[in-house]
């Protein structure tokens, strides 16, 4: 049996897999742009705290996700993976040691939340407890979160809208719900991230009796589904645009988009066939951070009244 090899530096930054980061960093940054302009404040420091907690969550579900994936036998050398995108798969490393790793970035995540909050309050509570069980039952349990068709709405809720509620709950010790709605770019915009991912993974899937919502619906269909919900993404982020910062701010986010158009529509025309799988995700990536990065633009540009 071959031994195991130590851990490197390189390995954890893999396993945290920083290039996802921008699913978490612009929702926490929105959360607080948006408590800023409701009226409160809060420092650097605890700004930075709350929008790193955030990070090292999502560190923790990627290592989860790529640990629950190994010790299943899901993947192959079929199935157009990147080394970096999956370490255990081509390194072979402890599974306790990643499991470790995954608990050290939750309880980083967890400290830092704490950091972040100007005193205790009962909608931050239930709002973290709520991503902590997110990211258990996510891959792990006897029926992982990832093995169903709930997904895309589960990871878009939790990452585009409790994000942002969490991080104004912590800045305001106060529950809104109206944040939630304000959040609607975002929970589409990681939800189309999951769903190019799982679209491309349908054979896969299949092979390990993994029933997302791509495997129940069939490609052709999610591929419908994919398109609406880039159309339902863009015009919701237009109209909000202009509900939270005016017509001005629309007319510059206008402009930006219309910059960017070629790269909407090769994101809206993806085949999501596994060959392609690596291109179609560094876009849909790419789009969140044009279509929800000009978003949080504009929302910044308003603050300062223009």
């Amino acid at each position: 049996m071959q031994a195991y090899q130590r851990m490197t530096v390189k390995n954890i930054i893999n396993f945290a897999n920083p290039r996802t980061f921008v699913a978490s960093i612009i929702p926490a940054i929105f959360g607080i742009l948006l408590s800023l302009k409701l009226g409160y404040s809060l420092s650097l420091a605890r700004a930075l705290a709350l929008i790193m907690a955030c990070v090292f969550f999502q560190a923790a579900v990627n290592t989860i996700n790529d640990y629950s994936d190994f010790v299943n036998g899901v993947d192959s050398l079929d199935d157009n993976l990147e080394e970096d995108d999956n370490v255990m798969f081509y390194s072979n490393i402890r599974p306790k040691s990643v499991e470790n790793l995954a608990i050290i970035f939750l309880l980083i995540g967890i400290g830092l939340g704490f950091l972040g909050l100007d005193r205790m309050n009962f909608p931050s509570l239930v709002i973290a407890f709520i991503g902590l069980l997110t990211v258990f039952l996510y891959s792990k349990g006897p029926l992982p979160i990832s093995y169903l068709p709930i997904g895309e709405l589960v990871s878009g809720f939790v990452m585009g809208g409790l994000i942002p509620l969490g991080v104004f709950s912590a800045v305001s010790n106060s529950f809104d719900g109206k944040i939630l709605l304000a959040s609607l770019p975002f929970m589409l915009g990681i939800a189309l991230i999951m769903m190019s991912n799982n679209a491309s993974d349908i054979e896969k899937d299949r092979r390990a009796k993994r029933y997302t919502l791509a495997v129940v619906m069939g490609r052709q269909k999610v591929k419908v589904l994919y398109k609406i919900s880039i159309l339902l993404w863009l015009l919701s982020q237009l109209s909000l645009t202009y509900y939270l910062a005016g017509l001005p701010i629309l007319a510059l986010n206008s402009v930006f988009l219309i910059l960017r158009l070629r790269l909407i529509r090769n994101v809206f025309a993806a085949s999501l066939l596994p060959e392609v799988r690596i291109g179609q995700m560094i876009s849909i990536v790419k789009a969140n951070v044009l279509i929800n990065g000009v978003y949080l633009t504009g929302i910044l540009i308003s603050l300062f009244g223009a």
